[in-house]
């Protein structure tokens, strides 16, 4: 095994016990666990036996493993800043709603005129 394949496959099971104290805090659902957790065992995987890479990359039809592990890396994160985005948009309806909500709900109503005084015409 090489240095590099040492440090990725370190990195990977870092990441698995992160994922799992997440897991158990609560941060993330049992679904989101087993999708994260797959893709990291994928990557551990490919770097124990790059062959595979290989092999999936000739069955798609790309050239080379490592083309194909770059191409699927571009997917995840083009999907992931997608997710991303989604998720801010709604949060700042989200924020807009409660603000507008909070607004309306401090807003104090006009003074009443006093009698005998016309009221203030505003352009």
């Amino acid at each position: 095994m090489s240095l590099i394949q040492f440090i990725i496959l370190a990195a990977v099971a870092i990441i698995w016990w992160r994922l799992y104290a997440r897991l158990r805090s609560g941060e993330l659902t049992w679904l989101e666990f087993v999708e994260w957790f797959a893709l990291w065992l994928g990557v551990a995987v490919i770097v124990l036996v790059p062959e595979v890479a290989s092999y999936l990359a000739a069955w798609v039809g790309v050239g080379r493993g490592s083309d194909l592990v770059v191409y699927l890396a571009l997917l995840l994160v083009f999907y992931l800043l997608f997710k991303i985005f989604i998720r801010q948009e709604k949060l700042a309806r989200q924020l807009t709603s409660v603000v507008r909500g909070l607004a309306l709900k401090e807003a104090s109503p006009p003074p009443a005129p006093s009698r005998g005084s016309k009221p203030e015409v505003r352009p």
